[in-house]
């Protein structure tokens, strides 16, 4: 009969046999349970790229999204520098109309006195001529008498 040190030994060897092939089973077991939740993290790793690949063309159009802001408050500031400009030039031909309405306005009260004057002139002139063909009339009656 074996004693206790040879018993506790063959014990352990058969304990040793039966806990490989337990411990077989749970890493068979455990690899299986393990299979879903590796092709989880597969998952969630690729759509982690693919949120960081996101994030940079998130990242990127932001950053295009600013150049344009910019952009088009340039543009904003220029459209608004023109209307200033073009409402000055606005206001300057408003004047100019007015000065050369002032102006025609003159040039008619003037065209209106010198038509006045011409005739007041001519009809001066053709009261000389008939005054003077009088005289002549009543000279050329004398001397034909």
């Amino acid at each position: 009969m074996p004693d206790n040190k040879e018993l506790v030994n063959m014990l352990r060897a058969v304990m040793q046999e039966e806990m490989q092939s337990v411990r077989q089973e749970v890493r068979t077991i455990v690899q299986e349970e393990l299979k879903p939740i590796r092709h989880e993290l597969q998952e969630l790793r690729q759509g982690q790229a693919e949120l960081s690949l996101d994030v940079q063309n998130l990242k990127r159009d932001i950053q295009s999204l600013k150049v344009d802001t910019l952009d088009l408050r340039d543009g904003q500031a220029f459209i608004e520098a023109t209307v200033k400009d073009l409402e000055k030039g606005q206001s300057d031909l408003k004047k100019g109309q007015a000065a050369i309405e002032a102006a025609v306005n003159d040039l008619k009260t003037i065209n209106r006195r010198s038509h006045k004057e011409v005739f007041s002139q001519l009809n001066a002139i053709w009261d000389d001529v008939k005054r003077i063909d009088s005289c002549l009339d009543v000279q050329e009656k004398k001397a034909i008498r």
